[in-house]
This record gives C-alpha cells, sequence and structure tokens, in this order.
C-alpha cells in the first residue's frame, strides 16, 4: 500500500463504519433499525459519535476486600500444603526408623551366631561396628527430617 493513502483511509474508515439506529414503532410495536422505517423515526443513543465514559475503577473498599480475600485464600492455601509437608516429612521418618529397626534386628539376630572363638570374636566386633554405621545413618536422616518438621512447623505458626 502507499505510504500517502494511509492517512486518507485513516480518515475516511470511521465514517463509513459508523451507522445511525432508528428506533420506530410501528403498529403498538418498537423495533430498531438502521435505516428510519417510518416518519417518526427517533435516532437512539447508539448512533451517536461520543465516546461512552470509561468503566470507573471499582472503589478502593471493594478492591481492598478482594486483595484481603485472595491473601487468605493464599495463606489457606500455603498452610494447606504445609500440613500435607509435614505429614509426609513424619510418615518418611516412620519408614525410616522403620528400616533402621529391622536392619538393626537383623544384625542382633546374626551376632547369636557367633562362635566362641578368635574367628567369632572378629565377626561380632565387625557386626557392632556395621549397627554403629547403621544406627548413625539413620539417626542423621532422621535427625534432617526433624529439622525440617520443626522449620515448616514455625513457618506455619508464623502464618
Amino acid at each position: 500500500m502507499r505510504p500517502h493513502l494511509l492517512p486518507l483511509l485513516l480518515i475516511t474508515v470511521p465514517a463509513l463504519v459508523s451507522a445511525n439506529v432508528y428506533k420506530c414503532e410501528v403498529n403498538g410495536v418498537i423495533t430498531y433499525s438502521q435505516i428510519p422505517c417510518s416518519d417518526d423515526a427517533q435516532v437512539t443513543d447508539y448512533s451517536r459519535d461520543e465516546i461512552a465514559d470509561p468503566p470507573q475503577p471499582q472503589s478502593t473498599t471493594s478492591t481492598d476486600k478482594a486483595a484481603a480475600t485472595m491473601n487468605r485464600l493464599s495463606d489457606s492455601i500455603k498452610k494447606r500444603d504445609m500440613r500435607i509437608a509435614i505429614n509426609r516429612l513424619k510418615s518418611d521418618k516412620a519408614k525410616l526408623q522403620n528400616q533402621r529397626d529391622a536392619k538393626m534386628a537383623k544384625l542382633k539376630n546374626s551376632k547369636r551366631y557367633a562362635n566362641n572363638n578368635l574367628a567369632g570374636a572378629v565377626w561380632e566386633e565387625s557386626l557392632s561396628n556395621e549397627m554403629a554405621a547403621i544406627a548413625a545413618q539413620y539417626d542423621t536422616d532422621v535427625r534432617a527430617i526433624d529439622v525440617e518438621i520443626d522449620r515448616l512447623n514455625d513457618e506455619l505458626k508464623r502464618l
């Protein structure tokens, strides 16, 4: 398109697009039309070239109420998610403790079969070292979960 035609087009298009809307009453029935349907047809407000007032923004009180409601909902969702996370961590902690106890019981049971000689004493010491390592490993994991549960509980209290 040629650049000098663009301003001309921008001026003429609104004039072509605008149309009058007529309100007519024929046999007691009110109708609206783009062409006058009788001599007493009235031009309606729809056909005026005035720009309608922009919609008024909501009053600050309703906006504040909506924001407060959204904040409450957001806090409620955060609390729910924290409670779910806490329950999941407690479940994980219980599983870890059960696993630890099962491994310890298995090793204790193995200790019963140690012979009463040097080889049996070495094997029993090896089992004791393994039990200590398992206890340390699981205790570290359980403490990490406890720290996370405490952090979530503190954050939950702040909300």
